[in-house]
């Protein structure tokens, strides 16, 4: 059953009743483009064909067979007879004033078959499907194809004003519809080792046990979508892109702690981290408050699951291909995962920060979101706000301060002071919103201070996993 998805469906339908005539949709493998547009086309008129990496004529038996259904395909078939056969095929359901929708998926395949299939398609839907309410939407994996052969000012289509679509993992309410009836902790561990990739989600069993069997333990099952499947098809040299994930992953996040662990100088480090931005799998972060401070400039993997393999996998990659991950997930990887769950919590609160605000049931209005830290190099620490949002508070700009408690004990008046006595660090003064989240709940005394202070809220991990839960039903 298809689940989630509602903006990007809603995106999907938008452009089928605007005049753009083609869309570009892209994101790794498991993102689940596939799922998408089958069921963008269920309500809509239109063909899906999954292009296949063969010879131009194998793919023309495809791409005509795909046309023809059941039927027999010609046997040398040419592109422009089978997409005139399309039109005519289309003219035959008597719904051409309800236009159709031509869904290529891994285009690449398709138009590194033969050299012409771009040309020849790019004409047929300039030229043929002028005036008509016919669409094409290319599809694919690679973010390099993609922006070789699509979105680049040489690519053929760039005459076209294309809608570009980035299908990326799911938000942790979207993702809390595959596994709606577990337990708040439970619910941070899935979000954690799922990464919200619906390929991922879809493996999601009713207990821990069975999930982690299927996720953590089983060495096949992760060979589709392994981050170094989707990495290695974008670029090459693995080892030191391997190895500078893995340094990520353990929480160095610095140039210079990144150089000395690939045993490489920054001015190579650097360009190699900007690849990996380029594709998606790291992003580069400032404080929200200092945009252009270089010296606090660090870097971290986007995706949770990716982490959650840099982190635990690979240093065990041995017991991973000989079956043995169940002995040391009990004895190396379940014993040491606070630090991690915290960061997937910290990801969680964010979102449920940003969903409140987009349904208009939060006080204060984000209208940015990200982090706040300061370096201590002397200590080799960093003390920091683990989300910080500027906005709006009661029609003034306010700034929303949020720290994120993954700890066994309820949260004290001390930490909350603590949060409070941070701020001093930063010019903002007045309007300030403060955000405390906590694993475990609140001590009395916290509780007391916060409802004496208008501007001071406590929020559970119960809260953060049940909010809005009338509205994320399956389906």
């Amino acid at each position: 059953m298809f689940t989630g998805r509602i903006e990007e469906l809603e995106q999907l339908h938008s452009f089928a009743e605007s005049d753009t005539r083609v869309l570009m949709l892209y994101g790794r493998a498991g993102m689940g483009k596939t799922a998408l547009l089958k069921e963008f086309l269920r309500s809509h008129n239109g063909l899906y064909y999954s292009a296949y990496a063969t010879t131009a004529k194998r793919e023309l038996l495809l791409f005509g067979k795909a046309i023809r259904g059941d039927q027999a395909p010609s046997e040398d078939p040419k592109l422009e007879f089978l997409l005139t056969e399309l039109d005519r095929r289309i003219e035959a359901t008597g719904k051409q004033e309800e236009g159709f929708c031509l869904c290529i998926d891994g285009y690449a395949s398709f138009a590194k078959a033969d050299a012409s299939f771009a040309k020849i398609l790019h004409d047929h839907v300039k030229e043929k499907w002028a005036g008509t309410k016919n669409k094409l939407i290319l599809c694919e994996d690679s973010y390099l194809n993609a922006q070789k052969l699509m979105l680049s000012p040489g690519a053929v289509w760039q005459d076209f004003d294309g809608v570009q679509m980035e299908l990326k993992a799911m938000n942790f309410y979207e993702a809390n519809r595959f596994f709606m009836d577990a337990l708040p902790e439970e619910k941070v561990l899935y979000y954690g080792i799922t990464g919200g990739i619906p390929y991922y989600l879809n493996q999601v069993r009713s207990t821990v046990d069975e999930t982690l069997e299927t996720l953590v333990f089983d060495n096949t099952n992760q060979s589709g979508v392994m981050p170094e499947k989707h990495i290695s098809a974008e670029l090459r040299e693995m080892s030191y892109y391997n190895c500078m994930l893995e340094t990520l992953a353990s929480g160095k996040n610095r140039v210079n702690q990144i150089s000395a662990e690939v045993e490489k100088p920054k001015d190579v480090v650097v360009p190699y981290l900007t690849t990996l931005i380029n594709i998606g799998v790291v992003k580069k972060e400032n404080p929200i408050t200092e945009k252009n401070n270089r010296k606090k400039t660090r870097y971290s993997i986007v995706n949770m699951s990716d982490v959650f393999w840099y982190r635990y996998i690979v240093p065990h990659m041995d017991a991973f291909f000989e079956g043995e991950m169940m002995k040391v997930w009990e004895t190396d990887i379940s014993p040491n995962m606070r630090k991690y769950l915290q960061q997937v919590f910290i990801e969680m609160c964010r979102d449920y920060l940003l969903q409140r605000s987009r349904n208009d049931d939060l006080d204060f209005r984000i209208d940015e979101i990200g982090k706040w830290w300061e370096n201590d190099d002397e200590k080799k620490t960093t003390e920091g706000f683990d989300v910080v949002a500027l906005g709006e508070m009661q029609e003034q700009q306010a700034i929303l301060f949020a720290r994120c408690f993954y700890k066994d004990r309820p949260i004290e008046m001390a930490d909350l002071k603590e949060l409070i006595d941070l701020t001093r660090h930063l010019k903002q003064k007045e309007n300030v919103y403060y955000v405390i989240f906590s694993k475990s709940g609140f001590h009395k005394n916290a509780q007391t201070a916060a409802s004496a202070i208008r501007n001071i809220v406590l929020i559970s991990l119960e809260e953060v996993c049940s909010w809005n839960k009338n509205n994320v039903q399956k389906g």
